[in-house]
């Protein structure tokens, strides 16, 4: 394609821009100006990888130290500036979308109405979704309306899904302790490929579990425990199943390949 013949977008780019790479994935979740959560933990596991981090809310550090600043995204902000991004060519160049942390059930809405229309266009795209909603050890660290949100409108957009054994109850409404293989595949929608159950204790060993769970099978993987309590390492741990997933691995040995990634950061 000749230089005039290009859309307007092209032409800023080449203007403009310091990095005029295209696009590869579009990063959802929020951002701490001091910390290794949301955002600052999955992009070290994409390093080298164009990513376009878009922020559902900021603070100035986790909400466990002794203040805190934080300011949610306006809903309309999240869906203007998805479009924003569309005029600029971006969303046809991405290969993935990674979703985190979301502050409220309204902008979990204005993000899939974004996404149906792409997805309808581009049914290959690849769409992540880290159900950012709590832990065991906090509970619910979000609006409790954003888990009925992503159960109804991203799951059904979603290639593979990554909970915690928390988070798996909160979307299935089911005792997620008590069958968890069941409640997991009781969330696959019309696109989604496997759901991920991350960072289980397995019942008398030192080990840590994670079970892949597609509609045929269910996969369990253990991996030694490292006992902590830092903050992030879920965030990381989808980070690093992505980047694998990109790198043409199976799923099995992208979870397999993360967890070991995780493991190497807490040691």
């Amino acid at each position: 394609m000749s230089t005039a013949s290009k859309p307007d977008w092209a032409h800023g780019r080449a203007r403009w821009e310091l990095d005029r790479r295209p696009a590869e994935v579009l990063l959802i979740g929020s951002q701490v100006a001091f910390g290794s959560v949301g955002m600052n933990g999955v992009l070290p596991m994409l390093s080298g990888v164009r990513v376009v981090p878009l922020p559902t809310i900021v603070l100035s550090n986790l909400p466990h130290y002794p203040s805190v600043h934080a300011t949610p995204l306006p809903a309309e902000w999240l869906a203007g500036s998805i479009r924003d991004l569309e005029a600029l060519g971006a969303l046809d160049e991405i290969d993935s979308v990674c979703t985190g942390y979301f502050a409220s059930p309204e902008q979990v809405h204005a993000v899939a109405d974004a996404l149906e229309p792409l997805l309808a266009r581009r049914p290959d795209l690849r769409v992540l979704v880290d159900p950012t909603l709590g832990d065991s050890d906090v509970g619910m660290y979000t609006d409790p309306a954003v888990a009925p949100a992503l159960r109804e409108r991203m799951l059904p957009l979603a290639t593979g899904v990554v909970p915690n054994g928390f988070e798996l109850g909160l979307l299935s409404g089911a005792d997620a302790s008590a069958d968890a293989e069941a409640a997991a595949r009781g969330l696959l929608g019309p696109r989604t490929e496997w759901i991920v159950i991350s960072g289980g204790a397995a019942t008398g060993g030192p080990t840590l579990v994670d079970v892949v769970v597609t509609r045929e099978d269910a996969t369990r993987l253990e991996h030694p425990l490292i006992p902590t309590t830092v903050k992030g390492t879920g965030d990381a741990f989808a980070g690093a199943v992505l980047a694998e997933l990109r790198r043409g691995a199976a799923v099995t040995d992208a979870v397999d390949a993360a967890a070991v990634a995780v493991r190497s950061l807490l040691a």
